[in-house]
Order: C-alpha cells, then structure tokens, then sequence
C-alpha cells in the first residue's frame, strides 16, 4: 500500500479522540491544525463548531467535498473485541468507533488533499467537516452555505462510505410525534378510563396493518417505511390508567413525498381510534428539536429530511464515468441519511465517494480496510484530475 503508515497513524489518532454529537471540540481542533499542516488558505471553524477550509484557484469555479465529525456512541462495550477508542489494527482492518463513519473517510481525504495541493488548480476546493449529522443531518452545512461561509459549489462530494462506489441518492427520513389522549381511572376499575396505552398499541398494530404495508415504492430507492421507535405515557408509576401516551415514529422517504402526504394516513388512522371511543382526542406533528453544540450555540431543527436522488445525466457530464471506469465502480443508494438532504435538494450536483462497508455503521465492531482507504486516497485525488477538466471546460 502506497500510504499505509501514514493512513494507520492518523487514523488512529482520530479514533482515540471521541466526538460525538455536541462534543466534537477535540476532534474539529485536531482536523483544523492538520488543514493549516496541509497548506490550506482559510481554515476556520464557525458558530457551530464545524471546520471549514478553502484551497483557492484561479477561477470562481468551487468544489466541495464535505463530511462529519461527529459518531454515534459505542453502545454496550461488552459487545467489543477491541476498546472502541483504542484503534486496534488487525490484518488489513482497523476497528473502533467511526473507524467507517467516517474517520476512515476523513483520513482518506486529508492524504489526498496533502499530496494533490502541491500543484495549484483553477477551481476553488472548499472543506466542510460539520457537527451534528447524526442528529439533524443537513442542518450544519446548511448553515455554513446560507451564512456564505463557503460558496456555493458547483460540485459536492459526500465522502460517507460507499465501497468505493458512487452513490448517487437516499431516501429521506423525517420524525413524527403521535400524541393519543385517554381518561385515567383507578387500575382496579379500567372500564371506567380511557387507557391511552391500548390506543397506542391498537395505533401501532393498524400502523402495520393499514399503513405501512401501502406505502409507495421508487424504481430506484425502493420502499417507504414507518417504523414506531420510542414511546412514553403518563402518569408514570402509579395505580393509574395513563391518560396520554407519546409515539416517535421514524418515516423514510421517497422522491415527491412532502409533509402532507406524511402525516395525512396518521392523522386518518388517530381518527379511527377517536371515533371508537378507544382514545378521547389525537394529534400528530413533525418533531421539532434544538440541539446543543460544543461552542455553546445550538440550532433548532424541523426533522423532516428529503430524499435525493441525483440525475446520472448530471454526473455524467462532469466526468464521474471516467472516474468510475478507474475505480471500477457503480451507482449505488445509501440505505441511510446523509448531510445531502440539503445539499442536493440546493441545485448542487451531489455525489457519495468514500471507503468502507456502509453496514459497519453504527455497529460494535466497528472497522474499516486500509487497502480500501488507500484506494480512496488515489480516488478523491482522481476527482479532483476529473473536475479539474470538466469544471474548466
């Protein structure tokens, strides 16, 4: 491998150093100094926390290659071979936490661009490593192209993994908020309340039943889903029927589908339940959150992410065919959310290019192949070769 110990060592250094959502400092101080190593002419890292760079070129012609700083955390770590921050090399594989999303991807793109900014370009190659994408994907980079911390690109490269593929879309995502109200009464006398629980089980069994088995299909995103993933009710803990009960529901998204369309079959399906008298009044909203970042600021957020889907036509025209007869590639959809909500629903050409097995994500276990990393390095340097010549003409 051409770079392979200067992939292990830094790496490495970014597995060791935690970050998850809201506590990204360490990590977004570390990518900044090694942006300033590279040579960079602007680094910074904005309100928010995320790091932003910017190689300037001859032209006002602007490219950008954009992730997250931010992981989800280890979870149990009994579930663990290794420590999740100990960066454990086996083999080919490095494990830990975000070895694959996406401090495998990051170290990737950071060798690329040491070695490739040794030449000057005429385009513009913009940075963005943003806070929070777990949590509200799309907002943090929303923010540094509304607030002109950067320019808007002409070309943005997600670099989540893709198995060295091209990803070209996802389907969106948005949380929904189901609110059922009941009656409380005395446990011993039931049939004198409404209990809210039973109308949110019956709400979720008709959810199955009724909803999520019609929803649409894409030709090439596949299936809209719903999927209930937390619920609550009160009062809690007492000899008492609860009188309201609270659902979270995780929708995912096909191309066309807007907030109406969303939650329209919700507030049919809170309706059947009322007029049954099986809960006394309903509601239902898009959740509504604000999450808190490391340098105090925060962002209020609607969770309602679109999917995107960007044309093979557009791709093509800037030269992504050659890249991929390189690299061996194909077109591929992430079975996940990604920061390009915004991006590519903002008229920006928008593609995925990154190393490691997406299905590693989140997972204990955690890992990433350093001969994939070091294939990416060589690809996001063909990028840029690509885009160099294609933006130009």
């Amino acid at each position: 491998m051409k770079h392979e110990e200067k992939l292990k060592n830094l790496i490495s250094k970014l597995i060791a150093t935690p970050s998850t959502s809201g506590h990204e400092k360490e990590l977004a101080e570390i990518i900044r100094d090694k942006l300033n190593e590279i040579g960079f002419d602007k680094v910074e890292i904005d309100n928010y926390g995320s790091v932003i760079a910017i190689a300037k070129g001859k032209s006002d012609l602007n490219i950008l290659f954009e992730g997250h700083l931010d992981h989800v955390p280890p979870g149990n770590i009994n579930s663990w071979k290794y420590p999740p921050y100990n960066a454990k090399i086996v083999d080919d594989e490095v494990y830990g936490r975000g070895a694959v999303d996406m401090k495998g991807p990051i170290t990737s793109l950071l060798i690329a661009m040491e070695e490739s900014l040794k030449r000057e370009f005429e385009m513009n190659i913009q940075l963005a490593f943003v806070v929070h994408e777990e949590t509200v994907e799309g907002e943090a980079i929303k923010r540094i192209l509304e607030e002109r911390r950067l320019d808007k690109p002409e070309v943005a490269i997600l670099i989540e993994p893709t198995n060295l593929n091209i990803a070209i879309g996802h389907r969106g995502r948005s949380l929904i908020k189901v609110k059922l109200t009941g009656k409380t009464a005395h446990a011993s006398m039931p049939d004198l309340g409404v209990n809210a629980i039973e109308a949110a089980s019956k709400f979720i069994i008709n959810l199955r039943d009724k909803l999520d088995t019609n929803l649409p299909t894409h030709p090439i995103l596949g299936k809209a889903t719903i999927t209930p993933i937390k619920i609550r009710s009160q009062p809690e803990g007492l000899p008492q029927l609860p009188d309201e009960a609270e659902i979270i529901l995780d929708r995912r998204m096909i191309i066309s589908e807007d907030e109406n369309s969303v939650l329209k079959p919700l507030t049919e399906l809170i309706n059947e339940l009322i007029n049954s008298r099986e809960a006394l009044n309903g509601s239902v909203e898009i959740v509504e959150e604000e999450v808190n970042c490391w340098t105090g600021a925060s962002m209020k957020v609607r969770d309602f992410f679109p999917a995107w889907l960007m044309s093979i036509e557009k791709l093509e025209s800037i030269g992504i065919k050659e890249l991929m007869k390189t690299m061996n590639a194909k077109y591929v959809i992430w079975d996940f959310s990604t920061d390009g909500v915004y991006i590519a629903n903002s008229n920006i050409k928008t593609l995925g290019f990154g190393p490691g097995n997406w299905k590693m994500a989140h997972q204990p276990n955690e890992k990433i192949s350093l001969r994939d990393m070091d294939k990416a390095v060589e690809g996001y340097k063909k990028i840029l070769e690509v885009l160099e010549v294609k933006l130009a003409n």
